[in-house]
């Protein structure tokens, strides 16, 4: 017996029970990033390798992790591994854009992670951005919709963590951290959950002086609602009045759900301002954010000011109560020795908006019933001969139970009263 082929390791398929499911979710998260004037953008899954993999965009240790490789011409591709830098690469190359620039994008990434709950190598980011605005007031946005979506998805309890890449910066050089060492320190100070206090401290002694590792390790632990976090932290006034103008934002768009956590730092080498985490209580971010004021500038050679915030799907459908649809079909229509008539009654139930199946194996009554049932699909139809020579059809409601004999335009208006 040949071995049964598997998908590529850290891939999978997704049969059509979970399918219906995730485009129910991903659906759900799209009305929200609409309702907030966030627009559509799709860019391709391939990117140069040399934009990808360019200086203090996503550090070296997410470089590590991007899949990379020569076409048959021989150049350098890369699949992408965020969907920022190809939002970059588009604002870069569309001067013509308008400003502010509210962009969603739901899409495929791919790192070679080693998979786990929730961490995949081919999984999807739910993104929402602003390009343009220089104003904390853009973040606040994105945080606002990023909760509003969480919300409508049914998650109750969750929290915003926010910090400052600006404020981190000042802190770290408070505690006599060296310019050259700030970005490789707060690489260590992101790895704080996967590795603990202990290991962090660790790494940081590498290169680090005691001093400046114990200075540090006394800021990270330092988290509460800014008002009293403030007083505790040695910061420019510019700083602060950003922070003090973000939070106000935030209390004004009516999310109350955020702690300002020093710990956060955010992997990426392309964050410069504020930085922000969601966190569900479930052992891992359910997405997560930042501004990335000097990453267009890059490539376009223009300051243009942008801050994102992404929604981990895969780790979103990991918790959410999953749904017991295995089909899209609303009805299944039953032939009983009617074919011919049978398919006139499907095609009308379809051009009146109605997702019909129908039995193409000629099975018994009760076979069709059992195949109903275990496709979880709400309608059966029974078209006889004794029906149709009363214009009626028999519609059965699979919950219920409950039989009535209809007329075809009567069943359509009664399923679409139901949606």
């Amino acid at each position: 017996m040949s071995k049964v082929p598997e998908t590529v390791k850290g891939t999978r398929d997704f049969l059509p029970e979970e399918k219906i499911f995730r485009d129910e979710v991903i659906g759900k998260i799209k009305l929200v990033f609409e309702l907030y004037g966030f627009s559509p953008l799709e860019t391709p899954v391939l990117e140069s390798k040399e934009l990808l993999s360019g200086k203090d965009q996503y550090g070296d240790e997410a470089l590590k992790l991007m899949y990379e490789f020569k076409d048959k011409a021989g150049r350098d591709l890369a699949l992408r591994y965020d969907l920022t830098i190809p939002l970059a690469r588009v604002v870069a190359s569309n001067k013509d854009l308008p400003k502010p620039f509210k962009r969603y994008a739901i899409d495929r990434v791919w790192r070679y992670e080693s998979p786990q709950k929730g961490r995949y190598r081919e999984f999807y980011q739910c993104d929402v951005d602003i390009v343009g605005v220089a104003s904390s007031l853009a973040d606040a946005e994105i945080i606002s919709c990023a909760s509003d979506a969480l919300a409508v998805l049914g998650i109750k309890k969750f929290l915003f963590r926010v910090n400052s890449r600006k404020l981190m910066d000042e802190i770290l050089r408070n505690a006599n951290v060296e310019e050259n060492k700030i970005v490789k320190t707060l690489r260590v100070i992101d790895k704080l959950d996967k590795i603990g206090q202990q290991g962090v401290a660790k790494e940081l002694r590498t290169f680090l002086s005691e001093a400046s590792t114990f200075g540090v390790l006394e800021a990270i632990k330092l988290k509460s609602d800014w008002n009293r976090l403030s007083s505790k932290v040695k910061a420019s006034e510019e700083t602060k009045k950003e922070i003090d103008e973000f939070i106000k934002y935030l209390e004004e768009l009516g999310v109350k759900e955020y702690i300002f956590d020093l710990s956060l730092a955010r992997g990426l080498d392309y964050y410069t301002g504020l930085v922000f985490e969601i966190d569900a209580g479930v052992g891992m971010s359910l997405g997560g954010g930042g501004r990335y004021e000097g990453l267009i500038e890059r490539f376009s050679g223009e300051k243009i000011s942008a801050t994102g915030i992404t929604l981990g799907l895969e780790r979103l459908m990991d918790i959410l109560k999953k749904s017991d649809k295995k089909t899209s079909s609303e009805i299944f229509v039953i032939p009983i020795n009617t074919l011919k008539a049978s398919l006139q009654i499907v095609n009308k139930l379809r051009k009146g908006g109605i997702n019909t199946d129908f039995d193409m194996l000629d099975r018994s009554i009760s076979k069709n019933l059992d195949y109903v049932n275990k496709q979880n699909i709400p309608y059966a139809l029974f078209v006889g001969e004794k029906e149709l020579g009363l214009g009626k059809v028999k519609l059965k409601n699979m919950k219920s139970g409950d039989e009535e004999f209809l007329s075809v335009d009567k069943v359509i208006d009664k399923l679409n009263y139901k949606k």
